[in-house]
């Protein structure tokens, strides 16, 4: 039977910023996200029936049909219009509830690599639509490149340029729930007048330099955060003592990402940083334009 392994990239949001909530209960935002190199590597192989998911390296993510990725298998096979199955196996290298989008990329890849391998030939808006009703960042990563991201995520318009960012990426040994940040950032901000986006600053749709990309830098998710996981501002400044340019968490947290001068001194900045802490998960990456 056919295997097709793919690669399932982590991101990062350079600005996330949270707008008016909506009927639905979900919230409008505006995003800058961007890809990074990593990843997780997933293998799907065709069988003659059934779907199985297994995970390794983090006891976290569960197998079988409670992993996001069963059900968009049995979504994109019931395309085919074959009597198949398959079997994934993912190779789990982003941390999970760490707002890096390891989840998401994950579906997104099955996604597109199951209509590859099976020939039905689902353009990437569709694969985008399938993909928004398993998780409001799949179609960012169908998407496949930096983005300005609204709604909750799903209308995404191509940053034309973005220039290479050597980061650092630390993420902290705890889990933050995402349901519980927006909670918690809408009581806080309960009596806030709706926000008018067209006041906003606009979002260019190219950066030519790291400093114009950390003009835009914010998160507004990160002061609800903040007041119960103070780790993560100890985690910027340790970014920032090491060279960083900027630091911000990124999603709901709690990783967080600095922004240095070069690749160069990002490496010495990481392998001090992985020599000084416990109890985190510590990276060097770049984006991938």
């Amino acid at each position: 039977m056919k295997v097709v392994k793919l690669r399932s990239p982590a991101k990062i949001n350079v600005r996330l910023d949270v707008l008016n909530k909506r009927q639905d209960g979900y919230h409008d935002l505006r995003m800058i996200n961007t890809p990074i190199n990593i990843y997780d590597e997933i293998e799907c192989e065709l069988t003659e029936k059934g779907i199985q998911v297994e995970c390794e390296n983090d006891a976290t993510v569960p197998d079988g049909d409670q992993n996001i990725v069963y059900q968009v298998a049995k979504e994109i096979l019931a395309y085919s219009n074959k009597n198949i199955g398959v079997r994934i196996k993912i190779y789990k290298n982003i941390p999970s509830a760490a707002g890096m989008g390891g989840g998401s990329s994950n579906a997104a890849a099955v996604l597109t690599g199951l209509n590859e391998l099976l020939k039905i030939n689902l353009s990437k808006e569709k694969l985008m639509k399938i993909g928004l009703r398993f998780g409001a960042d799949v179609p960012f990563f169908v998407f496949g490149s930096s983005a300005i991201a609204r709604g909750v995520g799903e209308n995404l318009v191509k940053i034309k340029k973005m220039p290479k960012l050597p980061l650092v990426i630390i993420s902290p040994n705890i889990s933050v729930s995402t349901k519980w940040v927006y909670e918690h950032y809408e009581a806080a901000n309960d009596n806030r007048p709706q926000i008018d986006e067209s006041k906003l600053e606009e979002i260019p749709h190219q950066f030519a330099t790291k400093k114009s990309v950390i003009k835009f830098l914010n998160n507004d998710l990160e002061s609800v955060t903040l007041k119960k996981y103070p780790l993560v501002e100890d985690l910027k400044k340790i970014l920032r003592k090491t060279g960083a340019l900027a630091a911000q968490m990124t999603g709901s947290g709690p990783t967080v990402f600095g922004i240095y001068p070069n690749k160069e001194i990002a490496e010495v900045a990481c392998n001090k940083i992985k020599a000084n802490i416990t109890d985190c998960r510590v990276f060097l990456a770049e984006n991938i334009t």
